[in-house]
């Protein structure tokens, strides 16, 4: 008497290389995703890289003394630079027109020191400042961090801008 045979369990080549497609593609998915996630991770690092570095700025530009009352004739009031960054800050009522081109730049290492050269630096800090006419007490300031450095802020690979209003009154 002879024992049937029994077909041993076992899978075919095509459903090897359909299992083999699926892996490989769930695979890609997941290395295309961590290339995006890195770089959001790296924009999201360097977001608050620049946040703290701004906060330091405004805090150095509010501490910034008023100048003297601005006297055309004796030349008195024009600026007054920050104790930190040295950025002019003109007295208050003496009006500064709007302007494209920044009235003040300075390069920024990567944790917000201020350097001498583009070469060390990682940032560039352009500032613009003007002042309503009249006898209004405002200077608005206007910030743009952009990277990198040796880049004008015109074509920077990226950059941050904010525009604060100090009260001199």
């Amino acid at each position: 008497m002879r024992r049937p045979v029994i077909g041993r369990a076992a899978f075919s080549l095509v459903e090897v290389v359909l299992a083999l497609g699926v892996v490989v593609f769930c695979l890609v998915t997941v290395v295309g995703l961590m290339t995006a996630g890195i770089g959001s991770s790296h924009a999201a690092s360097e977001q608050t890289t620049l946040e703290n570095i701004l906060t330091a700025v405004v805090t150095d530009l509010r501490s910034t003394p008023n100048p003297p009352a601005a006297t055309p004739a004796l030349g008195l009031g024009t600026a007054q630079p920050s104790p930190v960054y040295g950025i002019p800050v003109p007295a208050a009522g003496a009006p500064v027109a709007a302007s494209t081109a920044p009235s003040y730049s300075v390069f920024l290492g990567s944790n917000g020191e201020k350097v001498t050269s583009a070469a060390t630096a990682r940032y560039l800090l352009s500032v613009w400042t003007s002042v309503p006419g009249g006898n209004r007490q405002e200077i608005i300031v206007r910030l743009l961090f952009s990277w990198p450095a040796q880049a004008s802020y015109v074509n920077a690979a990226g950059s941050v801008e904010n525009v604060i209003v100090l009260n001199r009154s």
